[in-house]
């Protein structure tokens, strides 16, 4: 039976599959590395312990600011080769359009019945398409009804966000793309990781996947770095930002928002969790040029 989000779910994959990931709640209690030599030595740590793959993972994710599930769905189709730009679908931006798309075409059938009950002159059934909620009326909508809402999540606007990547990461880019035995595109399919469950498996690696994999990573900083920070595969979104934040100057907490799709400074600054520590770190390091340590 159809309710709103298998309805949307229905029309995502009529429309060719153009987003995937779930979101996942409760992401903002995780906090950025503030210090840049603590930075250095947690990518270090991933570099001395994990694969290649998860440390081109992390490279790209903390130059870029993208979610995990980005990242994970990049695909080598995205990069321009000759400028080094790479250009990708924003899921969260793109679902939340699609489920607005998908009210939308039940509104507008919503709204047909009515008149047509009203026409008919049926009370009752007027009332009841009235009052009916968005998952009732997609359970009992007809293939032609369907199709309405098929149409406005067809032309649901698609969230592009462009990233220039550095050279560092273009060239190891170009080396795993030389080692890729199987045309899916992605970068980090999960045929071309070190794990023979996962080898057999079409798609790209999960956001599981890659907390599984930085998980002893994070245990060894917080147990021998800074024990203060709280830590996941989400801090890299944070990284970013706040790497981008200190290297602007006066407008950097500006740029940052615009990274982060914020609408409003303040909510990148509470977004960052920038307490007193952090203020004190971004005031040292503010006139500081982003290093591009992920290059090499």
């Amino acid at each position: 039976m159809l309710n709103l989000q298998t309805l949307t779910a229905k029309a995502r994959e009529l429309r060719g599959n153009v987003v995937k990931a779930v979101s996942t709640k409760g992401s903002r209690t995780m906090q950025p590395v503030y210090d840049r030599d603590e930075q250095r030595k947690l990518r270090e740590r991933i570099q001395q312990t994990q694969p290649d793959w998860v440390l081109l993972w992390w490279d790209i994710s903390v130059v870029t600011g993208w979610r995990t599930s980005d990242v994970c769905n990049l695909r080598y189709s995205c990069v321009n080769w000759e400028t080094g730009q790479c250009t990708i679908v924003v899921a969260k931006q793109t679902k939340a359009a699609e489920a607005r798309a998908t009210r939308k075409g039940i509104e507008i059938v919503r709204k047909q019945r009515k008149d047509a009950a009203r026409i008919a002159g049926d009370h009752l059934a007027y009332m009841q398409w009235d009052s009916a909620t968005c998952d009732e009326l997609a359970a009992d909508m007809t293939d032609e009804e369907q199709a309405i809402v098929f149409d406005q999540v067809s032309r649901a606007e698609v969230k592009h966000d462009t990233k220039q990547l550095p050279p560092g990461v273009i060239k190891r880019l170009r080396e795993r793309l030389d080692r890729n035995l199987v045309d899916d595109d992605l970068v980090f399919s999960r045929s071309q990781i070190d794990s023979n469950r996962c080898q057999t498996l079409e798609g790209s690696v999960s956001r599981q996947t890659i907390w599984n994999k930085l998980h002893g990573v994070v245990q060894w900083f917080t147990r021998f770095i800074n024990a203060k920070l709280r830590l996941s595969a989400y801090s890299t979104r944070k990284i970013a930002a706040f790497n981008v934040m200190t290297a602007g100057g006066e407008q950097g907490l500006l740029i940052a928002s615009e990274l982060l799709g914020h609408s409003n400074p303040a909510i990148t600054r509470t977004y960052l969790q920038l307490g007193s520590k952090a203020s004190a770190i971004q005031s040292s390091i503010a006139m500081e040029t982003v290093e591009v340590c992920y290059a090499e």
